[in-house]
Order: C-alpha cells, then sequence, then structure tokens
C-alpha cells in the first residue's frame, strides 16, 4: 500500500496519458478529435487561471501547462489540479 500512495502521482498520469491515447485512437476523425480535445483543455485552463480562485486552484499559464492541455485536453487540466494535491 505504502507503494500506491509513493507513487498515486505517476500513476494518475500513466493512466490520464493511455485514456487521452485511447480516446484519440478510437475516433474515425482523429485530427478533429486532437483538435477538439485541445481546444477544450485549453479553454479550461485558461478559465481556470482567471476564476481558479473560487474552487481553489489557479494555474500558471507557463509552457508546460499549455502543452499538458494541449495534448491530453481537459484530462490534463484534472492532472495538473491534482498535481497540487501530491507535491514533489
Amino acid at each position: 500500500m505504502e507503494f500506491l500512495m509513493g507513487h498515486c502521482y505517476w500513476l494518475l498520469w500513466t493512466l490520464g496519458g493511455l485514456c487521452a491515447i485511447l480516446f484519440y485512437l478510437r475516433h474515425r476523425k482523429r485530427i478533429h478529435a486532437f483538435l477538439l480535445g485541445s481546444v477544450t483543455g485549453l479553454t479550461a485552463l485558461v478559465l481556470l487561471h482567471f476564476y481558479g480562485g473560487a474552487v481553489g486552484f489557479v494555474p500558471t499559464l507557463c509552457l508546460t501547462n499549455l502543452l499538458v492541455c494541449t495534448v491530453f485536453g481537459i484530462p490534463g487540466v484534472a492532472l495538473l489540479a491534482l498535481g497540487s494535491l501530491f507535491p514533489g
């Protein structure tokens, strides 16, 4: 159980990455699905940046966060939020 608690953050990122890859591969229009996921992820990141104080999570608009939300979409935003729960 201690192994799981110590590596929970990385397990969540792995599961999130697999979900995003499977989501994009299952669609017939993969580019359309990727663009839709990217736009929704970036929109969620920007909304959280400006209005995240209400929920207690205000991500910065740095290049790393932008890339994560572009590739993973909304699950990437959720993983960034979970990352604030598991520091370091």
